[in-house]
């Protein structure tokens, strides 16, 4: 027995025996008449333990730390808690789920929360304003006034950061030094260059913000002025026109990935063992999802390498990221709260850190650096969020990616002019920024 279940039943077992011991001793004592007033005695269930239900969507290895270390830790500090974890899958389907049972009043007292959906679910009324628990000014002193921002639609603040990731370039060792390479280049330009001389390809995996931003960015790009608050003369600019035209000709070239536009392929297994993608981009879950998996194929740190996103352009890739919210219809505030605030300090995050999550904590993340992380994978990450691209707080941002997505996917397919295509999105994107709610 494993989990949260093992955890209640062992905690019921102890709770059963001491109150089957105090009936004994107090029916022994009564007959003696020392107790005379029965009523006035304590009972067990005075102050009865409360559950508070997280959902999440921990990878397999995220999962087991947060679960039997994580968890365990902070039930031993707050007996009178009970933390009842329950996984999901991170899909549209979950976002459906959650704003479905809040609306019935059902939902979970605590949700791990992507960034770019808090603002959806703040305008809806769905969370509970987190800045006026106590304690929370401390917390918020630890987190970076760039992530906050993310959590924080007018004068509230709806979630606290808990952990953030960025994409990286991950490349296949032996054909970087077949290129005569002795490290990956700092331009994506170069890159490129390299892969079309060496017959190679470049693994992006889609056409989703996430996946292509950092190629459009890196080839020069831009996406809407520093406020997000308009995409005229920024998405449609020459700039923007020259990389999106630049990234349809790699594909149609064979440079950019060929599968792209059919599943992608199997990118994963590719970078490591196979002989034509010489790079792919992708977050720290490649190397925690398969160092942990019981017999990997390969040694990923002997087969690939991991470096900061190559880039000649102003942003890096997308931060990401997840938050802890408490929902407005949970019973258990204060016990709510108390397990995000825990959530939130150095020592948890650093345990969390050792499945590859990027603390939020100022000083846990000085502490992971101090540790050797220059020494595995994570440094390209950690290198990699100080220049990522910061998503803005909207709570219609999926509708501006959606519009981004069907764009190039026009510009790939070669439908329409690169210009005509960017000059419809940015004015559809413009069209939602004018009614931001």
């Amino acid at each position: 027995m494993s989990g949260w279940r093992g955890r209640a039943a062992r905690r019921f077992g102890g709770t059963a025996l001491s109150y089957l011991v105090f009936l004994v001793l107090a029916s022994g004592c009564a007959k003696n008449g020392i107790i005379e007033n029965g009523a006035a005695v304590g009972r067990l269930d005075d102050a009865p333990v409360k559950t508070v239900v997280v959902w999440h969507t921990y990878s397999d290895e995220e999962n087991r730390v947060f679960e039997e270390s994580v968890i365990p830790a902070f039930e031993r500090e707050n007996p009178g808690i009970r933390i009842e974890s329950v996984r999901q899958s991170s899909n549209q389907e979950y976002q459906a789920a959650l704003i479905s049972r809040a609306s019935a009043n059902k939902t979970p007292d605590v949700v791990r929360l992507d960034y770019a959906w808090i603002p959806r679910f703040a305008s809806h009324g769905l969370l509970e304003p987190l800045d006026g628990y106590p304690g929370y000014g401390e917390v918020a002193s630890q987190i970076g006034a760039r992530l906050l921002e993310l959590n924080r639609i007018g004068d509230r603040t709806y979630g606290l950061p808990l952990n953030r990731n960025v994409k990286a370039a991950i490349y296949n060792r032996s054909l970087l030094e077949a290129a005569g390479l002795t490290r990956p280049p700092d331009s994506l330009r170069t890159l490129v260059a390299i892969a079309r001389k060496q017959h190679l390809v470049l693994g992006m995996s889609g056409l989703e913000m996430w996946q292509s931003l950092p190629y459009f960015f890196a080839l020069g790009g831009k996406l809407a002025d520093d406020r997000f608050a308009r995409t005229a003369g920024y998405l449609n600019s020459e700039d923007s026109i020259r990389a999106a035209e630049t990234m349809a000709g790699l594909y149609r070239e064979g440079v950019l990935n060929p599968n792209l536009l059919n599943g992608a392929g199997d990118l994963w297994s590719e970078v490591s063992g196979g002989g034509k993608v010489l790079m792919m981009d992708e977050g720290p879950w490649y190397y925690s999802i398969l160092m942990n998996v019981a017999n990997p194929k390969a040694d990923l740190l002997k087969t690939t390498l991991a470096a900061p996103f190559p880039s000649d352009g102003a942003n890096g890739p997308i931060i990401g990221g997840e938050s802890l919210v408490m929902t407005r219809g949970t019973v258990h505030k204060a016990e709510a709260w108390t397990f995000i605030r825990w959530m939130m300090r150095k020592e948890t995050q650093t345990a969390m850190f050792a499945a590859g999550l990027i603390p939020t904590n100022a000083d846990a993340l000085a502490d992971v650096k101090e540790a050797g992380a220059a020494n595995t994978y994570m440094d390209a990450f950690l290198k990699g969020i100080e220049h990522a691209y910061y998503r803005p707080p909207l709570p219609r941002w999926n509708e501006i990616e959606k519009i981004y997505e069907e764009a190039m996917e026009d510009i790939f397919l070669g439908v329409r002019d690169v210009r005509g295509i960017l000059n419809e999105a940015s004015a559809a994107i413009d069209q939602v920024l004018a009614y931001p709610g």
